[in-house]
């Protein structure tokens, strides 16, 4: 029984049913014209429309993006001018004050310039007005302000606004606008104090709420340090919110701090961060002459991609219903195509399994279809007689007929005709075959009865010839004895001609040796020449000496006797000195000539020892070239050994193939008659 996998026994047979049908489906698809017609128009379509859909969607949404960043943007610079416009009013209103003379009079009373102060203030909308002496101090209230940096930055002449001033219990919130109070009220005089107003308490944030960009948007403004000093939501100013800083400790604000950080350094732009959870947008630029404050315009991106999300909608619904419609059409064209198509293509295959009388598919259609059908018929029909002639032809071959013809020439038609051709030609060939046979049968039989007595005449001579052979193997042997104890005794000469040539060697060397001594002793008699002649002369000065001693003993007279004598003596022994010397120079020329001799004669025998040597090397190569010569001819008579073994072997194997040849010769006659009485059962076509 075949194994039944773990992984298909957990599955069940529902998951192996599924299975299939996932395969089934995949062949469909990717075997078949109609699946291939429906996968490929379908992707067409498909492709194409959601294409069509993803770049007008994109498009769409770029559109809306951009003209939403141009408004913003346009609504961030109205509002920064607006804003500019406000605090310059302010400003000159304050500077207006600062070159009123009456304010700068010592001489006018105090309640006189509080008046112009409250009128000014009424008459512009603002909250309160006041005037610091050069010491800081209100000239109405008596309170210092010399510390604050609007008094100062205003002594120095200059205009100056305020960031958001928040009480300490964080009920209310003003800003000051200071300006310098000239002297006599001549602008570019000495300055004699500072005027400053206080504008509404929500005049930023008022602005601010007036902006409304959508729905949910807003819009704030930042001082130098990233504070928010006006919002719809006062709290945050009061608070002094400050995202950037807020940011270090919650990475949720990076975004919008990176985009604060941009608006501290002054500059304009659009971006997106998410704050609370929620996407939004934001254009921000600066605010032209204030200290460094920059307004923000934010909006949730949900307020405007409504319409774009409403578009995306609608088109994705335009591509589904276009999809569907495709869908049915493309189904029902590729079933009116395929579906004949397959039909013709499975009577096909079934014919080409061998099934002739399955109908063929009937199609209604009049386009190419038809013509697939008609042509399919047309091959089944032809094909139906062409195979049922030729199983005939074949049919009565097989039954020994050979003299069978077609009973359907005329459906032979086109690359028909091959195979008609074809099977008279098998007919034909196999016809003139067998009468071949049948004659080669004859010829074989005769030709048999011959090669049966030439075989028995071979496999005498090869007897005989086998015998020669075996005298010829014997004689070989011989010869190749002989032959190794030649070189036997070869080897054994070449062996002891050498020992004799290392003897001669090694008394050649001791020769060489014995010369080295004679040399040495010839030296050392030369040596001893020289110092007999240095004795010799040392007894010619004695001689001389004593000469000299007797003729000065003489001359001494009697004083002298004495030293005569010892002269005498010396003189005796000077001439004993030179008969010795004399003697040994006769006895030491005696030896030199002696050793001049037992060197010529070691020189001669040298030499004749070397020629010996000489000779001697000569016979060890002759003897060794006997040696190999010996070797070779021994190497040679075994290869003759070798050879003749295999000719024997030859002979032998002659011998007794032309004995199984006269056996097989006999039994060819027997199977040449049979051949005949087999060959006469068929019916031959006769040959012309």
């Amino acid at each position: 029984m075949k194994k039944i996998s773990k992984k298909a026994r957990k599955q069940g047979p529902e998951s192996i049913k599924k299975k299939k049908g996932i395969q089934e489906l995949k062949r469909f698809y990717h075997e078949t014209i109609k699946g291939k017609i429906t996968v490929s128009v379908l992707a067409l379509v498909i492709v194409s429309l959601s294409l069509l859909g993803i770049i007008s969607s994109v498009l769409n949404s770029h559109s809306t993006n951009s003209t939403l960043e141009r408004n913003m943007n346009a609504t961030a610079c109205v509002t920064a001018e607006r804003v500019e416009w406000e605090i310059t009013s302010y400003k000159n209103i304050a500077a207006d004050l600062g070159m009123t003379a009456r304010l700068a009079n010592d001489k006018a009373e105090t309640a006189e310039k509080k008046a112009i102060i409250d009128e000014r203030v009424k008459v512009n909308g603002l909250l309160a007005g006041d005037i610091l002496d050069s010491s800081g101090a209100s000239i109405f209230s008596g309170e210092i302000f010399a510390d604050t940096a609007y008094f100062q930055a205003a002594m120095q002449g200059q205009t100056y606004v305020t960031e958001p001033i928040i009480s300490e219990d964080q009920s209310s919130i003003e800003i000051r606008i200071a300006a310098p109070l000239w002297k006599d009220g001549n602008y570019g005089t000495e300055v004699v104090g500072v005027v400053y107003l206080i504008p509404e308490e929500n005049f930023l944030n008022d602005i601010m709420m007036a902006i409304n960009v959508s729905e949910n948007g807003s819009a704030y403004m930042m001082d130098g340090v990233g504070n928010v000093i006006a919002h719809e939501n006062d709290a945050l100013v009061k608070s002094k919110d400050n995202s950037i800083e807020a940011a270090k400790k919650d990475s949720a604000l990076k975004a919008l701090a990176k985009l604060e950080q941009k608006m501290l350094n002054g500059e304009s732009g659009f971006g997106t961060y998410r704050y609370g959870g929620v996407k939004k947008i934001m254009a921000y630029t600066p605010v032209e002459n204030s200290n460094n404050w920059s307004i923000a315009i934010t909006a949730p991106v949900s307020d405007f991609n409504k319409e774009t999300v409403a578009g995306v909608i609608i088109t994705i619904l335009i591509v589904i219903v276009s999809i569907a419609v495709a869908v049915f059409m493309v189904r029902k064209l590729a079933d009116n195509i395929g579906t004949p198509i397959q039909q013709c293509a499975q009577r096909l295959t079934d014919l080409a399994k061998g099934d002739l009388h399955t109908e063929v598919p009937q199609v209604s259609s009049r386009d190419e279809t038809l013509v697939l059908a008609n042509a399919t018929q047309n091959i089944v029909t032809d094909m139906q007689t062409i195979i049922g002639d030729v199983d005939y032809i074949l049919g009565e071959m097989s039954n020994n007929n050979f003299s069978v013809y077609s009973r359907a020439r005329e459906s032979y038609v086109g690359d028909f005709k091959g195979i008609l051709e074809a099977v008279r030609g098998i007919k034909r060939s196999l016809s003139e075959t067998l009468n071949h046979i049948k004659d080669s049968a004859d010829q074989v039989g005769l030709g048999s009865s011959q090669l049966a007595e030439s075989a028995q005449s071979l496999a005498e001579g090869a007897t005989d010839q086998a015998a020669s052979v075996e005298e010829l193997l014997a004689t070989a042997n011989d010869v190749a004895n002989q032959v190794q104890r030649n070189t036997e005794n070869a080897v054994s000469t070449s062996q002891k001609a050498m020992d004799i040539g290392k003897q001669a060697d090694s008394s050649s060397a001791y020769i060489s040796e014995m010369t080295r001594a004679m040399e040495k002793i010839s030296d050392a008699s030369m040596q001893i020449a020289n110092i007999i002649q240095t004795i010799e002369e040392i007894a010619d000065q004695t001689n001389l000496l004593s000469l000299n001693a007797s003729i000065e003993a003489a001359r001494a007279g009697e004083a002298g006797r004495g030293f005569a004598v010892v002269a005498g003596e010396i003189g005796h022994l000077a001439t004993q000195c030179t008969d010795s010397v004399e003697t040994t120079r006769k006895l030491i020329e005696a030896a030199l000539h002696e050793v001049e001799s037992g060197n010529r004669i070691a020189d001669e025998m040298a030499q004749a020892l070397q020629k010996v040597i000489d000779g001697m090397d000569g016979i060890v190569k002759a003897v060794e070239a006997v040696a190999e010569n010996s070797n070779e001819q021994n190497a040679s008579m075994q290869q003759i050994n070798e050879t003749i073994e295999v000719i024997s072997e030859v002979v032998q194997t002659n011998s007794a193939a032309a004995e199984q040849s006269s056996a097989t010769s006999q039994e060819l006659s027997a199977q040449a008659a049979e051949l005949n009485d087999m060959i006469g059962k068929f019916q031959l076509e006769e040959m012309q």
